[in-house]
């Protein structure tokens, strides 16, 4: 969820209300979810050029169940 709001008595309810007029709300909104969408599609490309190495992990785990930060590091560093 992605709005701007502000919780105004956390302690009894939690009633929330808006911050500022609803078209900044609505500005706000619409900025959050472009920002959260081209990091989500940074995130995928991110992964589609390393799923060779993704497999590499996946297979090492499922041989070993555990895997230390070192032995991860030389996976993901390896040519």
């Amino acid at each position: 969820m992605v709005a701007m709001e502000t919780v105004t008595n956390q302690y009894l309810g939690g009633d929330t209300s808006l911050a500022c007029s609803a078209e900044t709300q609505s500005r706000i909104d619409a900025r959050v979810v472009e920002l959260v969408r081209k990091q989500h599609e940074k995130a995928l490309a991110i992964l589609k050029d390393n799923r060779g190495k993704l497999d590499e992990l996946a297979s090492y785990l499922y041989e070993h169940e555990t895997i230390t930060g070192e032995e991860f590091m030389q996976i993901l560093n390896a040519a």
